[in-house]
This record gives structure tokens, sequence and C-alpha cells, in this order.
């Protein structure tokens, strides 16, 4: 479990980038709801991934 962190971090930054690409760029509207429900969706998926998998390593 612990070598998919790397991957984990790395869509959690991904996320993040999705969103301010959603909410700083003039493209059109469905490329813009797709950044706004895609980059949050990705970063909460990642961040939980992250989390559970801490919190597995340490029992």
């Amino acid at each position: 479990m612990h070598r998919f962190l790397p991957v984990l971090m790395v869509l959690l930054i991904v996320g993040n980038l999705f969103t301010i690409l959603g909410l700083t760029t003039n493209l059109s509207s469905a490329s813009t709801r797709f950044f706004l429900i895609g980059g949050p969706a990705l970063t909460v998926c990642a961040a939980l991934g992250i989390v559970i998998i801490v919190l597995k390593r340490k029992r």
C-alpha cells in the first residue's frame, strides 16, 4: 500500500492544479465545469487515500 503514496501525492497536486485552472482561466463553460468538479473530487479522493494509508501503516 505504501508504494501508492507518491502516486497519490501527484494526484493531489494535479487536483489542485485543475481547481486553480477552473477558477482562473476563461475556458468554455463545459471545460470550466469539468475542472471545477473534477479538480476538487480528485483532490479529496487522493487526500482520503493518503490518510487511509497512513492510518493503516501506524497500526
